[in-house]
């Protein structure tokens, strides 16, 4: 694959096929494909490998909402709709995707969210709004991530949180 490919060229439109955002009606719009050929394009140079940025994220989004959260189970996935597509499956070994994984970068994703939040609000219709006033729901997600000194920086203890604990390299 090239930059110049079509299957390259075609990854922004194989995403929101994927996540069926494709339609003329207003959550269609939550992600363009301008969203994601932005997104796409703030990784220049190097080599075009088998997970350019936009194959990762679509794997990455997989893997967030899927019961199973491993890669590998990501790569199944994929290689799966691949056949079910009639094309030559991906790989399922998991080595190049964690690392494609590591390559995107904590702003590009950001602004990828910030972009697809604006969307939703724009296309919200006002017969969504609650006595005229936007509703935010939060559904008490969590993560976890390497307790490092770096991210300890970046992502400093919540101030109830049990002061001394350990951070560990």
């Amino acid at each position: 694959m090239t930059k110049f490919s079509p299957e390259y060229l075609s990854l922004a439109d194989e995403l929101l096929r994927q996540y069926a955002l494709t339609g003329n009606d207003k959550l269609s719009s939550i992600l363009t494909k301008e969203n994601l050929e932005d997104f796409q394009s703030q990784y220049t140079g190097g080599r075009v490998r088998h997970f350019p940025p936009l194959k990762t994220l679509s794997l990455f989004m997989h893997q967030v909402v899927s019961e199973n959260k491993s890669c590998r189970n990501a790569l199944i996935a994929d290689a799966r709709d691949q056949v079910a597509m009639e094309r030559e499956p991906s790989k399922t070994n998991n080595s190049g995707y964690c690392k494609a994984r590591q390559r995107l970068t904590e702003e590009s994703l950001m602004t990828l969210l910030n972009q697809s939040g604006n969307n939703l609000d724009n296309a919200s219709p006002e017969s969504w709004l609650w006595f005229n006033r936007r509703i935010v729901i939060a559904d008490g997600s969590t993560l976890s991530m390497p307790d490092t000194a770096e991210n300890q920086k970046a992502y400093p203890q919540h101030g109830s949180q049990k002061k001394g604990l350990e951070i560990r390299s």
